[in-house]
């Protein structure tokens, strides 16, 4: 036996290790990414729309952080919450996903280690910043209401919106 063969070196076992963590981690994420696009694709009439302006960010303590590109594809996927979890949680039933938060690309917003009470106040900060856009969206007549004086309140009122959602939200004004 060949004295080189007999003994391994810490390097190696180390390596060896993390390397095994690493593909447990990227097959757990991929199975959770092939999730986030079966499930929010079948949202009626604009689930392609909603996951080419979306993608999962962070999967901590049962919280899925969820990353758009207007603050109106997270209010939009908002609505949509218990549809997404309850298809989530079927296809990767070994995550037990209790809930989603979301953050605007480009804010610093992240699922803290120290548990749910920083992540938390950062839903309820953010639910404010959409109940804001919201009462623009409201003062832009969107939603049947009728514009009115108070748009020079909040400095986001001369942010326009991408057509698309504009088309998305004059069906579902049509709607009602």
């Amino acid at each position: 036996m060949n004295e080189e063969n007999i003994f391994i070196s810490g390097t190696e076992i180390v390596s060896a290790f993390f390397e095994n963590i690493e593909k447990q981690k990227f097959e757990s994420n991929s199975k959770m990414l092939v999730a986030w696009k079966k499930t929010v694709q079948k949202i009626s009439e604009n689930g392609a729309q909603l996951f080419d302006h979306s993608r999962i960010v962070d999967f901590k303590n049962g919280i899925l952080l969820v990353e758009t590109d207007h603050p109106a594809w997270s209010q939009m996927l908002q609505f949509h919450k218990k549809f997404i979890l309850t298809g989530m949680n079927r296809i990767c039933a070994d995550a037990k996903i209790e809930t989603l938060a979301f953050r605007v690309r480009g804010s610093k917003a992240s699922l803290a280690d120290s548990g749910k009470k920083i992540v938390e106040k950062e839903m309820e900060k953010y639910s404010e910043k959409l109940d804001a856009e919201e009462k623009i969206l409201l003062e832009k007549g969107f939603f049947g209401k009728e514009k009115n004086s108070a748009e020079n309140e909040n400095p986001k009122n001369d942010e326009e919106l991408p057509e698309n959602l504009k088309e998305i939200f004059e069906r579902m004004k049509s709607r009602k």
